[in-house]
């Protein structure tokens, strides 16, 4: 089974009126990430690939965000 590290998360400022100005993220990098999510969901199998998809994708806070996103993808196919 592959083995990844992760790294950190830094949430920079909670008193902030974005997700992406929470996590610490350019603000240009949020369509990049959104992409990257519904691509993940639409091209894997199962959950476990397109979360394996992400990692390969994005890094640090920007795979926290892209993880809850895919979860949003997920809720929303149910």
């Amino acid at each position: 089974m592959a083995e990844y590290e992760l790294g950190k998360v830094n949430f920079v400022n909670h008193d902030s009126e974005s997700l992406t100005g929470a996590f610490g993220i350019p603000e240009g990098r949020w369509d990049d990430i959104t992409s990257a999510a519904q691509e993940a969901w639409e091209h894997e199998d199962t959950v476990s690939e397109s979360v394996e998809f992400l990692v390969k994708k994005l890094n640090d806070s920007e795979l926290v965000l892209g993880l809850l996103l895919l979860g949003r993808i997920w809720e929303r196919s149910k």
